[in-house]
């Protein structure tokens, strides 16, 4: 039988016959248990939520009350700051107050050295984009309206309102959008400064202007109270803000014009960080209870609510301010009647057509605090509740104890039998292998089993001496791949008016590619004498056969020429190849600069490849000879071809250049190949091998490398 049948029918007879037997006897009692508990959890959570909203309704009305205290302190202390600077009662600065005038800032003529645009005064566009304002948090900014007329001393005056503004700005923070100061000539003070004011605007004709100075008292405390504004949308900025204004008082009782603080809308409400605790349909508003002229009932007056900013098309239309009301007339009337009655409270009334929890608090004379959440957020919550009390029920436990206490007895006796009738012999599986990992290859499984385990101990044991063949291999080829690299040139010689560079990338552990240069002294002069072969195949023999003609071709006399050595060794190669039928193409040059001569030998070599870039020509050098290790008595014969002019190109290659295929089987040629040196012939010898290497590589893409590639690059400076 095999062994994923004998798991099955094991795990079918001690656990499933049970679990259904439980499923089937506790399924009624579950569902009509957690029925029950999600009525009565409804209710209770329903009181939880009213008495949580009421909470939070007081905790941000009491915030609203310290704000507004704030505000109100705010506003007299510029207020009075203001009546004593353009009194000039103020103390007079250590250096010089800077002015700066609306339309010089708009005109980059004279603008605060920090003006810059802010995020936090971006102007809604009617396109939906955003516009920010550049402003300065530094120095206020001066306006008039069309047609006032002010004086160089009041501007100064106003402008010495610098460090008020400031000290306000560290107070209060982000409530606070603009501080200002107008006087009834028109002359206007604002911080944060900016410019950006429409064409024709006038603050004394801004209701926040005109409700302060309809309220002014001559000789009452402080010049009369401070007014709180209904909302309106500010000029620069086209936010929706409460304007907070006062009159100023001066000298006999004289109006002298309005201080005025704006605050964004969006912030007195919070209606984000409440929502985040609650939910994102939740809504709120700052009422007051009020008849609705139209329809002469009882309503609430909306003062202020996020939805304001989104129907102002612009700074002069006025706000269209909604009523709170309810067709439950009974239930609205309690409301009304205990908001009256003052502190906080809450209710469940419909709103927009859906049920909602209502919750208020007072924050001010005759004001509310008012938040409204869809009840739809209550259905979450309780099935929640239901599921994690159902889980909970000791009915449940009760009944379902005896039988997972025999289910887990039964697994213990399974899980007992199946340790010792099939995990010992994994187990000592995974033994095995692990002292495989630590290269213990005489390790072997001596089990015999009747399953498909069976067929694992024997592929186990067929593994082992194929793998420990494999790393004997590997770790021979990794010793030859490194005698290999250590054979190859460190670095190019340096030669006096050549520029030398090379690579050599083999396309196995070891290649069969021959590359040598080093600098030499023939005659009393510096040479270049350089080699470039290729080896039949590739892999370990070439290596070896390259390995060996490279230490003929350097056992060689300073007096000898080119064709002198390579006749040499290809006599003493030939003795060490026999009939193995392999032999090695060459080309060994040597260049000599003072002179501007190359003498060369060619092997059956391809060609010396030169490029003339005053010409823009290339020209294959001739010459011709057997390759080395088929006739031992075969004499080479040697090439002079002059080489004197700067900036001539020589390439020396092997074919793994111009016989590697791209994906579709066509070769990279040598045309391709000339086309590259072109184009890099400009830079050094080692930026052309570079330009090589890279462009085979993107012409062959993924297709593998199939041969070794070797190339010289020599240059004339």
């Amino acid at each position: 039988m095999r062994l994923r049948w004998k798991f099955f029918l094991v795990l079918l007879a001690f656990s499933l016959v049970p679990l259904v037997a439980l499923t089937g006897f506790t399924r009624g009692n579950v569902i009509r248990l957690g029925r029950a508990i999600a009525d009565e959890g409804r209710g209770i959570l329903t009181g939880i939520i009213k008495n949580e909203l009421r909470q939070t309704a007081e905790d941000y009305a009491l915030v609203l009350r310290r704000s507004k205290s704030a505000m109100d302190f705010s506003v007299t202390v510029l207020a009075s700051e203001a009546e004593r600077a353009v009194a000039g009662a103020g103390a007079r600065a250590a250096e010089p107050t800077p002015v700066y005038r609306a339309p010089d800032v708009a005109a980059a003529r004279n603008a605060p050295p920090d003006m810059a645009d802010d995020a936090a005064y971006a102007k809604r566009l009617a396109d939906g984009g955003s516009e920010r304002l550049p402003i300065s948090r530094d120095a206020p900014v001066i306006y008039r309206p069309p047609g006032a007329r002010g004086k160089n001393g009041e501007d100064v005056r106003l402008a010495s309102l610098g460090p008020t503004f400031s000290l306000l700005r560290a107070e209060l923070g982000d409530l606070l959008l603009f501080a200002s100061v107008t006087l009834e000539d028109g002359s206007h003070v604002s911080f944060p400064g900016h410019a950006g004011y429409p064409a024709d605007y006038d603050p004394r004709e801004r209701p926040w202007y005109t409700a302060a100075k309809t309220a002014f008292a001559p000789f009452a405390p402080a010049g009369g109270p401070v007014i709180w504004n209904a909302p309106a949308v500010d000029a620069a900025t086209g936010q929706v803000t409460l304007t907070l204004s006062k009159a100023l008082a001066g000298p006999g009782g004289r109006f002298l014009g309005v201080a005025s603080l704006d605050v964004p809308l969006a912030r007195v409400l919070q209606e984000q960080e409440i929502a985040s605790q609650w939910s994102e349909a939740m809504r709120t508003f700052l009422v007051a209870p009020a008849l609705d002229p139209v329809t002469g009932r009882d309503s609430l007056y909306v003062w202020a609510q996020r939805s304001y900013e989104n129907h102002v098309p612009d700074w002069k239309s006025a706000i269209n301010f909604e009523r709170l009301s309810s067709p439950d007339t009974t239930r609205f009337g309690a409301l009304l009647a205990a908001m009256k009655r003052g502190g906080a409270g809450a209710a469940e009334l419909p709103y927009h057509g859906e049920d909602a929890f209502w919750a208020y608090s007072r924050f001010m004379d005759d004001a509310y605090f008012l938040i409204i959440v869809p009840k739809s957020m209550l259905a979450p919550l309780a099935e929640q509740a239901t599921q994690e009390i159902g889980a909970a029920v000791g009915n449940l436990l009760r009944l379902s104890g005896g039988a997972m206490l025999a289910v887990l007895a039964a697994a213990t006796v399974a899980a007992l039998w199946i340790a010792k009738a099939f995990v010992r012999p994994m187990m000592a599986m995974i033994d095995a292998w692990k002292r495989l990992g630590r290269g213990d290859f005489s390790v072997r499984l001596g089990y015999r089993l009747k399953d498909e385990r069976q067929a694992l101990v024997d592929a186990f044991n067929e593994t082992v001496p194929v793998l420990a063949d494999h790393m004997r291999l590997q770790r021979s080829l990794e010793l030859a791949q490194e005698v290999q690299r250590n054979l190859l040139p460190a670095a190019p010689p340096v030669v006096p008016g050549l520029d030398i560079a090379g690579a050599a990338i083999a396309c196995d552990e070891t290649g069969g590619d021959y590359l040598d240069y080093r600098a030499v002294d023939r005659e009393g002069e510096a040479c270049l004498d350089t080699a470039v072969g290729d080896v039949t195949g590739h892999g370990v023999p070439s290596a070896l056969l390259m390995a060996t003609a490279r230490a003929l071709l350097l056992a060689t006399e300073d007096s000898e020429t080119p064709a002198q050595r390579v006749t040499r060794a290809n006599r003493l190669l030939c003795r060490d190849v026999g009939d193995s039928g392999r032999f090695m193409t060459l080309l060994g040059m040597e260049v000599r600069p003072r002179t501007g001569v190359a003498r060369y030998v060619r092997a059956g070599h391809d060609p010396v490849i030169l490029y003339d870039p005053d010409a823009d020509r290339f020209e294959q050098w001739p010459g011709k000879g057997l390759p080395l290790g088929i006739e031992p008595e075969y004499r080479y014969a040697e090439t002079a071809m002059p080489f004197d002019r700067p900036g001539l190109v020589l390439v020396i290659g092997t074919d793994g250049i111009w016989e590697a295929r791209n994906a579709s089987g066509a070769m990279y040629g040598k045309d391709r190949l000339m086309e590259t040196v072109r184009g890099a012939a400009r830079g050094s010898a080692a930026e052309i091998v570079a330009a090589v290497i890279t462009d085979l590589a993107a012409y062959r893409g993924a297709v593998r490398q199939e041969d070794d590639v070797t190339l010289v690059v020599v240059k004339k400076t």
